[in-house]
């Protein structure tokens, strides 16, 4: 099996991490919170080579990560995928927040996922695992033969996420940490919706917030 590739563009005012994830061989490539660029994505997706965009995973619903979905989708012909319990939140612009980064809107992914699910895209073979406290319905995309989480804003490098916005919850995204990430390999590298990449054990010795 070929080494996956992780790339990282940085979008939005929030500076929110999109990645490209993708092995070498492949002519597909997976998108992973495609910011609120859908075209600069596309464009990055052609400058690594690739005419297919397999598909647009969504970790949650908030703008600065779904705002270049709907263009992106448009330019690549790929479909969306989101959590199930996070359906309201993409559907409605005062819960994903799209006003404080331009233009209000809602919208439906294609498909949701549910927890535990085991998908193959690309080539690589992801586990859906729920981890709501940020939002309700955010996700973790977990390539376990590949010893990668994407964890979208459940957890940072020395961090954890913002739980003031609709249907955040403190006591949710520390359940969610301990029980579906902290539980992970140790030298699982997990790649967030902002920072740099770390590590669980990492995060497990050196994140104050998991206190």
């Amino acid at each position: 099996m070929a080494d996956l590739k992780v790339k990282r563009r940085i979008l939005s005012g929030a500076q929110t991490n999109c990645y490209y994830v993708y092995r070498d061989g492949s002519d597909e490539i997976v998108i992973i919170d495609p910011g609120d660029r859908g075209d600069v994505v596309w464009e990055d997706v052609k400058g690594l080579g690739f005419e297919k965009v397999a598909g647009i995973l969504l970790t949650h619903g908030h703008a600065d990560h779904t705002g270049g979905a709907l263009e992106l989708k448009e330019l690549s012909g790929a479909k969306i995928y989101a959590y199930e319990d996070e359906a309201e939140i993409l559907r409605e612009p005062d819960k994903n927040v799209s006003g404080w980064f331009g233009k209000p809107y809602g919208f439906e992914a294609d498909e949701y996922f549910h927890d535990k699910q085991v998908f193959t895209m690309a080539g690589v073979q992801f586990e859906v695992l729920h981890t709501p406290g940020h939002t309700k319905g955010g996700c973790c995309f977990y390539a376990k033969d590949d010893n990668v989480l994407f964890c979208g804003d459940t957890i940072f490098n020395g961090s954890v996420g913002r739980t003031d916005l609709y249907s955040g919850s403190m006591r949710a995204l520390a359940d969610s940490i301990r029980k579906r990430i902290m539980t992970l390999p140790d030298d699982t590298k997990l790649y967030s919706g902002h920072g740099d990449a770390t590590t669980v054990g990492y995060e497990r010795k050196y994140n104050l917030c998991l206190g």
